[in-house]
């Protein structure tokens, strides 16, 4: 009961801080007529690994909860896709991200029991869906010919399903037979950042981007490091993106991260 209090808590603080920035945005905005919004949307190609560790419970009685790391088994990469938009007025700017992500894959693993229970050889069939969002405000702090630094404070929203399917001779009770187990799952958290760009010349820019958070997950963070060419009409991106998630060994879904380059196009309008 106290730890749903506890995230309950830990909800309600994330919303509030994310509407005291966009209601802050929104003031400075209304004060600031003369200057108009700016907008950039932004598609990206992102070849992502993903790793995870995962924990397959045991009925009452069977011994300790065993885990398994999910990078050896997914094999196919179905879909993921993500994509940013921003809204820019003066040193504010609003922030999304989106991404989505569709894996599966099949293979044989040593599952491990933190516990005295010895290691079991079993045939696990893994498959993963998953929306990640992020929503934030930027405020820039320093604009100079050789860069930007602004401030980003937001949220970020993860949801998605498991369905993992598990078969070991005598794992559970009497039955050789395989177990399966579907879950779905949320976590809401709030994250403070920088971003920017470091200017190499007139086109070419280094962007950055790094954050860190907590809410419902124990730990998220993110960081992008690239290089950008400056269009008239846009730019084009080649970066490393990695994102982790930390939910706690109490969790089905222990811990989450993906990175791999990322190709994007951006247009401002």
């Amino acid at each position: 009961m106290k730890l749903l209090e506890w995230q309950i808590k830990k909800t309600v603080m994330v919303n509030m801080v994310f509407l005291l920035f966009f209601f802050s945005v929104n003031d400075v905005a209304a004060q600031d007529e003369e200057q108009t919004w700016q907008y950039e949307l932004t598609l990206y190609g992102w070849f992502s690994s993903v790793d995870s560790l995962m924990k397959f419970p045991r009925g009452p009685g069977q011994g300790d909860d065993l885990s398994f790391d999910a990078s050896q088994i997914i094999e196919n990469l179905k879909m993921i896709f993500m994509g940013a938009f921003e809204a820019r007025h003066g040193k504010w700017g609003l922030l999304t991200d989106v991404i989505y992500m569709d894996v599966n894959g099949d293979n044989n693993q040593t599952l491990v029991s933190p516990g005295s229970g010895p290691p079991v050889t079993a045939s696990i069939d893994l498959g993963i869906i998953s929306w990640i969002v992020s929503a934030g405000v930027s405020y820039e702090v320093l604009q100079t010919r050789q860069g930007t630094l602004a401030v980003v404070g937001g949220v970020r929203y993860l949801t998605g399903a498991i369905d993992t399917t598990v078969g070991a001779s005598g794992l559970f009770s009497q039955l050789d037979t395989s177990v399966r187990i579907s879950e779905s799952m949320s976590s809401l958290d709030g994250v403070i950042g920088v971003r920017g760009n470091i200017n190499l010349n007139e086109h070419w820019y280094l962007p950055y981007y790094a954050d860190i958070g907590t809410g419902q997950a124990n730990l998220t963070w993110e960081a992008l490091a690239g290089i950008g060419y400056r269009f008239s009409w846009g730019d084009i991106r080649l970066a490393y993106r990695y994102l982790s998630y930390d939910f706690g060994s109490d969790e089905v879904l222990q811990d989450l991260a993906m990175g791999g380059p990322i190709l994007g196009i951006g247009f401002r309008f």
